[in-house]
């Protein structure tokens, strides 16, 4: 019974639990910033008022901390639920990765330098993985620093930043893990054929292109949060930007990525790129369609709360689309990484 759950949770080859647990890490860094979105619109953020206790006198919260009390802590255990489902997406990796390694002792060392592409096929997933797994602690860290500095608005941006990098690397875990052990995706990424040489080097401009501008799109959106009224507490600082001026900001932003999208749509049509290329598109435009109308009416009607926290769910979902379809841009119009994608595959 122990040896099958090992293979369970610790597979030598692919199984569909290996893409569970990615897809797992994703979620669960996409829910950590809607509960965390929660806790600021409701006035919670000093619930718990520091860290890593609760309070000076203990670890959790009592009914005399009230609703605010234990939607911060709630939100804080949350932090344990990340960690379980990272380090069971780490196992099914695990032995994939390195086969032949079983004793603590040789993998200990691995935990802090990660993997070389010479040392295993899968070098790549093993250390998203390790990634995703320190980014746990550190995550942890610049949130109790937030509540030491009493939810300083370039604190909240720093904690936010951290989760969308999360679901940024969760999501080229997902798409790595997709293009190697499923025949399908790879197929419609045509991974085995040559991408077309005098494109190459427009896509990988967009894709870098567009890196930026979603982490400055990103960035924007948390510098309006912090300009507008949803604090978190009521007697944090604010900043003091004009309110205007840092959403149309953010808004342009936005518009100069949906107009790579448009470029990028044209040239996939236009050239017959890999469908994958398609595929992601109209989902990472059907987000911004989502995100874009939430946006507007929240704009213009006062930043309900609700509201607020649809448009924190698209952020996290618009994070790990962006990502997903800037993975596959770099990835396929690059040479180098073809070949390694193709050496990866489980048929090879």
């Amino acid at each position: 019974m122990l040896v099958t759950l090992k293979n369970k949770l610790s597979p030598i080859q692919y199984t569909p639990w290996v893409l569970y647990t990615a897809v797992g890490t994703a979620l669960s860094n996409l829910l950590l910033i809607v509960t965390g979105a929660v806790v600021r619109l409701t006035g919670s953020g000093l619930g718990c008022d520091t860290w890593p206790r609760c309070t000076a006198e203990q670890w959790t919260t009592t009914p005399a901390d009230g609703i605010h009390g234990l939607v911060e802590f709630g939100n804080r255990m949350l932090t344990f639920v990340l960690m379980v489902i990272t380090i069971l997406a780490f196992l099914a990796i695990l032995r994939i990765a390195l086969p032949d390694v079983y004793h603590v002792k040789a993998i200990f060392p691995k935990l802090f330098t990660g993997l070389r592409a010479h040392e295993s096929k899968y070098s790549d997933l093993f250390n998203l993985t390790l990634l995703l797994l320190w980014g746990i602690p550190l995550q942890a860290v610049i949130g109790g620093i937030t509540v030491w500095q009493r939810l300083n608005p370039w604190m909240v941006t720093a904690h936010y930043l951290a989760s969308a990098i999360m679901i940024g690397l969760a999501a080229i875990l997902v798409n790595r893990v997709r293009r190697y052990f499923r025949a399908g995706v790879s197929e419609r990424e045509d991974i085995t054929r040559e991408f077309p040489p005098q494109k190459s080097g427009v896509i990988r401009l967009l894709g870098w292109t567009g890196l930026a501008l979603v982490s400055f799109l990103l960035f924007m959106g948390t510098v309006v949060t912090g300009t507008g009224p949803h604090a978190g507490d009521p007697r944090t600082h604010r900043h003091e930007f004009d309110a205007i001026a840092v959403s149309r900001a953010h808004a342009w932003a936005v518009w100069a990525f949906l107009l790579l999208l448009i470029i990028m749509f044209v040239l996939v049509r236009k050239y017959a790129m890999p469908r994958a290329f398609l595929s992601s598109l109209l989902v990472l435009a059907a987000i911004m369609v989502y995100q874009g109308a939430i946006g507007y009416i929240q704009y213009n009607t006062g930043l309900p709360p609700l509201l607020v926290e649809a448009h924190m769910l698209g952020s996290g979902m618009f994070t790990w689309a962006s990502l997903s379809l800037i993975e596959r841009q770099l990835t396929l119009s690059s040479q180098k990484a073809r070949a390694l994608a193709q050496q990866r595959l489980a048929t090879s």
